[in-house]
């Protein structure tokens, strides 16, 4: 279980769904921007479109049209996952599978992200 800054406490699962990476940027963290304090960055004109195209991103590793190319299992053996570039590669299929999960995954977010 985690604690969130204002004190719930919930499940951790990794990596995140979107709805959980929204969540977690409601923890009561300090940001600023032109002189104005930014009470929700997922709300906020100067960053919600970014929180919600990070969502998507984390959403994709559990779509099962995008799950295959980038995701693979963790290696630390508790049945997780993880994006590929994330895992220590071991040869060349390992490389290779890590550059199309990266490229896989500036489609989905048209190299911004």
């Amino acid at each position: 279980m985690t604690t969130t800054a204002v004190g719930a406490t919930r499940p951790q699962l990794r990596p995140f769904t979107g709805a959980e990476y929204l969540d977690s940027l409601r923890d009561g963290r300090e940001v600023w921007i032109y002189g104005e304090r930014v009470p929700d960055v997922t709300t906020h004109p100067a960053f919600r479109n970014s929180t919600r195209s990070i969502a998507r991103l984390y959403d994709a590793l559990r779509d099962p049209q995008h799950r295959n190319v980038l995701t693979t299992e963790t290696d630390t053996g508790n049945g997780g996952f993880t994006h590929h570039f994330y895992r220590a590669p071991h040869g060349p299929e390992d490389l290779l599978a890590g550059r199309e999960a990266i490229a896989a995954w500036q489609r989905l977010c048209f190299g911004f992200l």
